[in-house]
């Protein structure tokens, strides 16, 4: 026997050995094909299957090995799979991929980042906006990011989020539509996302809209720049609650309107009476909100 075909051999023995160390708990609340994603992930994160010559048991046998059916082993692959961990060959089987996820999340990163030592040149709008520091308290993103319950507005049960079966659409979609999905889409949006959002404004918002009027954005403060832009010249007026939503006033700002405050009472904004020529362009509330 040839020294390759010894080592691939070997290797396969590892594999075996450390199949034989997985352990699932039919009473755990954690399902079956979860407990097996995580202990493979496990062992291919700790070595115990080598490199990418490692080959793994078919899902059939697998299956026969751990008394479970094929579909559970199936779910544990197609995750696997999806995060890279494995590969599979043509007519050879399942194999571990090389290099694993780990080798690109560990590469060599700075120690430290600075900034980099010259003087910006920002527009005039963006030295208006109020200074950036404040704004730090707010960031969303980071007073959601703790434990605990989260009063961080617009956010939803994140811990009631169907994960599973987010992952098994992800990857049928990836699997139907993966090579049409990586080329240019339209400006506007998918057109089939863009008829799901009309249809529901439709039914439950009581908004008539065609997909053409609709744009998919990356979040509420592109959406509101880019109605700002469209409708908003420099130096008009914008009336906004006082307090108020500090991110919308940032945008304003920035399409260069005339921010007036206006304060609040019980019922929401006090409008009053104002002079014509003093009527605002737009007029931002937050009526299902409160900031703070």
């Amino acid at each position: 026997m040839s020294d390759r075909k010894s080592l691939l051999n070997k290797r396969r023995r590892r594999s075996v050995i450390a199949f034989e160390m997985i352990r699932l708990d039919r009473t755990a609340p954690e399902p079956l094909h979860e407990q097996l994603y995580r202990q493979i992930r496990d062992e291919l994160r700790s070595g115990s299957f080598t490199d990418g010559a490692s080959r793994l048991p078919s899902s059939r046998a697998l299956a026969v090995d751990l008394s479970i059916s094929r579909l559970t082993v199936n779910l544990a692959f197609s995750k696997l799979y999806g995060e890279g961990y494995l590969r599979s060959k043509a007519r050879s089987g399942t194999f571990v991929a090389h290099p694993l996820p780990e080798t690109f999340l560990t590469a060599d990163k700075p120690k430290a980042y600075r900034l980099v030592g010259h003087r910006p040149r920002i527009s005039g709008r963006a030295r208006a906006i109020p200074d950036q520091r404040v704004g730090k308290q707010f960031d969303l993103g980071a007073v959601g990011a703790g434990a605990g319950v989260s009063l961080v507005p617009g956010l939803p049960a994140v811990d009631e989020f169907p994960i599973d079966i987010w992952e098994r659409l992800r990857s049928q979609v990836l699997a139907q539509k993966g090579a049409h999905l990586l080329r240019h889409a339209s400006s506007r949006g998918d057109a089939d996302l863009r008829k799901a959002v009309a249809t529901y404004l439709c039914d439950f918002r009581g908004a008539r809209c065609h997909p053409d009027q609709i744009l998919i954005v990356g979040g509420m403060q592109q959406a509101m720049l880019i109605s700002a832009m469209a409708l908003l010249d420099p130096g008009e007026a914008v009336w906004i609650e006082d307090p108020g939503f500090h991110q919308a006033r940032r945008v304003f700002i920035l399409a260069g309107a005339k921010i007036v405050p206006k304060p609040l009472d019980q019922e929401g904004i006090v409008i009053g009476r104002s002079p014509k020529e003093n009527q605002p362009k737009i007029i931002h509330v937050t009526p299902s909100h409160q900031y703070p």
